[in-house]
C-alpha cells in the first residue's frame, strides 16, 4: 500500500502525493496568477435541506445528520460544520461483536441479495440506454466535486468536542455515525446520488431502479486468485475503501455488467461482458492532476467466477510503466455497508483531496495534501490558467488565523486568494466557506495527540488487509 508513483492510486487516495512535480511552483515563484480575483465567479447555490438518508450505521449521530441524496443542479453545503450534541437516550451505539469485533479497527462488511437483471433484446437497444446513462453521469460528474476534506474536518472537531467522554479515539470512531454532507461527497455519496439520479429513467426502462446498486472493491490485490476463490470476498480481510454504482445486464441473453465510478472521476460507463465481446470497454484513460502522468484503466471478470470484476490500473511517464497494480470489484451483490465500512474508512485515511470536475471527468481544479502537523503540512493547490495546469504549494499556516487578523497584520497574499478563489468556484462553494473549511483544518491539525492517534488507527486499518 505504499505510494509507488508521482500520483498514486494508494488505496482511498484518488489523487496523488504531495511530491515534487515540474509543473509545481512554491508561492513566492508563482508570478503568473493574477493576483485579482474579481474575475473569479461564485458558483450557483442551492438550498439544501438534509434530511434522513437512511444509513445502516449504528453509533454516535452528529448533528449534521444523513442527508437526502440531491436532484439539485450545483449544490454546496453552506451551513456550519459544528454539530449539536446529542443526548445519551438518542445514543444506539453499541454494535453486535459479530457486526463489528472488538479487535477489528472497522465494522464487517455485509452485502444484501442478488439483483435481477435489465434486459435488452438486441445492441441498439443498449447502445440508445448508454446514452442516457452517460447524459446523467456528465451532469453528476460536472455538478459535484470530489471531498475528502469536509468529512474529515467534520469528524476531527467533533472527536475534539467530545474528548471528555471519548478520550480514546478509537472509542470514538466506533460510536461515530459518518454523515454524508450535501455537495461535499467521497465516492460513498456521489455513488449514492448518481444512482438516485438514474432512477428518473425507471418509466423508459422499466426494471432499472431493482437492477442498479451499489458494489463495493477492495483496491491494490496481490493475491487475486485466492481473493476469488469464492463467491464472496475473504470478509475477515475486507477494507472495502470504494464503491461504485453497478447495473446488472442481460443483452440478446449475453449477460454483463454496467459500471459507474463518479469517484474516481470516470467520465463513460464502463460495460463488462462475461464473454468479454462488444459492447465490452476497452481501455479507458483515467484522470489525473498531473500532465506528465498517463494512467488507463481495464476491466474485466474473473475467468470462471462473474462474482468479480478485475480493475486493472496502469500508469505511464514518459513512455514507462512506474506503476501498476490490480483492484476487484465485488459486483454479484449489492454492498450494504458504503457508510458504515467505506465512508468511515475514509476518515482515517491520512491523504485529503478537494476535487472539481468538467463533465468528462477531467480535473479542473483542487487541492490535497497529506495529514501532519500542521506546521508541516503544505497544501497543493492546483488549477489550469490559459489551458496549463498550475500546481502551487501553500503551508498551512497560512490558514491558521483568521482573515480579518491576517489582514490586519499585513499576512494576506493576493496570489494565494486568487487561487482560492478559483479552486473555491470549481468546487462550488464560497471563497469565505472554503477558507473556514481551511482554518478549521489548520487548527485541528495542531493537535499532535488527534494525529498520532489517528496515525495508529489508519495503521491498524491497513493490518486488515496486508494478506490480500
Amino acid at each position: 500500500m505504499a505510494d509507488s508513483s508521482e500520483e498514486s492510486n494508494r488505496k482511498g487516495g484518488h489523487v496523488g502525493p504531495d511530491t515534487q512535480d515540474p509543473t509545481l511552483q512554491p508561492l513566492d515563484a508563482l508570478s503568473d496568477v493574477s493576483e485579482s480575483s474579481s474575475e473569479v465567479q461564485e458558483a450557483k447555490r442551492v438550498e439544501v435541506v438534509t434530511k434522513g438518508w437512511c444509513s445502516s450505521s449504528s453509533g454516535y449521530h452528529s448533528g449534521i445528520g444523513t442527508s437526502e441524496v440531491s436532484h439539485g443542479e450545483l449544490v454546496a453545503y453552506d451551513v456550519s460544520l459544528t454539530c449539536e450534541e446529542i443526548s445519551d437516550e438518542n445514543d444506539d451505539s453499541d454494535w453486535d461483536e459479530e457486526e463489528w469485533p472488538v479487535d477489528r479497527p472497522l465494522p464487517l462488511p455485509e452485502w444484501g441479495c442478488e439483483r435481477p437483471e435489465l434486459n435488452f433484446g438486441n445492441l441498439s437497444q443498449y447502445e440508445s440506454f448508454i446514452i442516457h446513462i452517460q447524459e446523467h453521469l456528465h451532469k453528476a460528474l460536472a455538478t459535484q466535486c470530489y471531498d475528502t476534506v469536509s468529512n474529515f474536518v467534520v469528524f476531527g472537531e467533533e472527536y475534539v468536542s467530545q474528548r471528555e467522554e471519548y478520550p480514546c479515539l478509537d472509542e470514538f470512531y466506533r460510536d461515530y455515525d459518518p454523515p454524508m454532507l450535501p455537495g461535499r461527497y467521497t465516492c460513498v455519496g456521489l455513488a449514492c446520488d448518481l444512482a438516485t439520479k438514474l432512477s428518473t429513467l425507471e418509466a423508459q426502462y422499466p426494471g432499472l431502479k431493482d437492477a442498479t446498486y451499489q458494489v463495493s472493491c477492495e483496491e491494490e490485490i496481490d493475491n487475486v486468485d485466492w481473493y476469488c476463490s469464492t463467491g464472496v470476498p475473504p470478509i475477515s480481510t475486507c477494507e472495502k475503501e470504494h464503491v461504485l454504482v453497478c447495473i446488472r445486464i442481460r443483452i440478446s441473453d449475453r449477460p454483463g455488467m454496467l459500471l459507474l465510478d463518479p469517484g474516481y472521476h470516470v467520465g463513460e460507463p464502463i460495460t463488462v461482458m462475461e464473454d468479454g465481446l462488444y459492447p465490452q470497454s476497452g481501455i479507458i484513460r483515467a484522470n489525473t492532476t498531473k500532465s506528465n502522468i498517463i494512467r488507463t484503466y481495464q476491466y474485466h471478470y474473473i475467468q470462471d467466477n462473474p462474482a468479480f470484476v478485475v480493475w486493472e490500473v496502469l500508469e505511464e511517464r514518459d513512455g514507462e510503466v512506474i506503476h501498476e497494480h490490480t483492484s476487484l470489484i465485488h459486483t454479484a451483490r449489492p454492498f450494504l455497508s458504503g457508510i458504515d465500512v467505506a465512508e468511515r474508512r475514509n476518515l482515517a485515511y491520512p491523504f485529503k483531496t478537494l476535487l472539481g470536475r468538467e463533465h468528462t471527468g477531467k480535473l479542473k481544479c483542487g487541492l490535497y495534501f497529506p495529514l501532519r502537523e500542521c506546521s508541516q503540512t503544505n497544501i497543493t493547490f492546483f488549477h489550469y490558467l490559459d489551458g496549463l495546469p498550475h500546481h502551487t504549494r501553500v503551508p498551512l499556516l497560512y490558514f491558521a488565523k483568521s482573515k480579518d487578523n491576517a489582514d490586519e497584520e499585513g499576512m494576506i497574499s493576493p496570489t494565494v486568494e486568487a487561487i482560492l478563489a478559483t479552486v473555491a468556484n470549481g468546487s462550488y462553494r464560497s471563497i469565505d466557506d472554503l477558507r473556514a473549511t481551511l482554518e478549521s483544518l489548520a487548527s485541528l491539525l495542531q493537535d499532535q495527540d488527534f494525529l498520532e492517534q489517528l496515525a495508529q488507527l489508519d495503521k491498524a486499518i491497513d493490518s486488515i488487509s496486508k494478506d490480500n
